[in-house]
């Protein structure tokens, strides 16, 4: 009878107790904690006290004595662990500092190649100039082009047309540069004065701009060299400070 008891409880429907939840009078508490909130925060803090239990028995066993690789590369500083910074010598420090100057070097003659290069192509075409374009002719060419006429040589060259000389427009004649022939005033087209003006200011920004780079490019280059000297031995003393367009000066000792 016991037995068939014993099967019948797993057939009748029994109550299932739910755990209430916070009550209203006490909703200010927070969250109720149920019983799997508890033991989820009951196995953790088991597994914590395990660790901490094993790194305590590690530390009390542990042998003074024994070695590891990684002690070669990391040290103990205010109870961390910490990896070594590899102190570089001076050999070390000189040939870096050989490396940077040469790497400096290298973009400061690319500037400079880069502003001959632009400056070449701008000349400074339209920049106010004091000298004068002289011409020279002799008296065929006045004969030529009908001047002379039996005139004086001074009066005929006072008459003498310098556009039709220079087969160009009266208009160019002030210009410096890129002074059209006549033919090509003809068939060529042109653009926007604007737009010219604006890539010609353009051009010389970036022509200041790496002008202006590779100053700062050799003031670095000075710097490294320097430090690269400073780092051999030798007596040396200090017979200038530093400025602005250079390092500080040192003159060394003759051995």
């Amino acid at each position: 009878m016991g037995k068939e008891g014993g099967n019948l409880r797993h057939i009748v429907r029994r109550r299932v107790h739910l755990e209430r939840p916070q009550p209203a009078a006490r909703k200010r508490l927070g969250y109720l904690e149920k019983h799997k909130d508890y033991v989820k925060r009951a196995k953790d803090y088991h597994k914590k006290e395990d660790t901490i239990k094993n790194l305590q028995n590690k530390a009390y066993f542990r042998n003074e004595d024994e070695y590891h690789i990684g002690m070669r590369t990391h040290e103990v500083k205010e109870g961390r662990t910490i990896k070594k910074v590899a102190a570089m010598t001076d050999d070390q420090l000189s040939l870096l500092d050989s490396q940077d100057a040469q790497y400096v070097s290298m973009r400061e003659q690319a500037d400079k190649k880069a502003v001959e290069k632009r400056a070449a192509s701008l000349h400074f075409l339209d920049a106010d100039k004091p000298n004068k374009h002289t011409i020279f002719v002799d008296d065929e060419e006045l004969s030529a082009s009908g001047s002379i006429g039996g005139k004086t040589p001074k009066k005929a060259l006072e008459n003498f047309d310098i556009a039709a000389h220079l087969d160009t427009h009266p208009a160019l004649l002030g210009k410096k540069s890129n002074r059209l022939r006549r033919q090509q005033l003809e068939t060529r087209t042109f653009t926007d004065s604007a737009e010219v003006e604006f890539g010609t200011k353009t051009a010389y920004r970036e022509l200041f701009h790496r002008q202006e780079r590779a100053k700062k490019l050799s003031r670095v280059r000075e710097e490294l060299e320097l430090r690269q000297h400073l780092r051999k031995k030798g007596k040396r003393t200090k017979i200038a400070d530093e400025t602005d367009e250079r390092p500080a000066q040192y003159k060394w000792a003759f051995e």
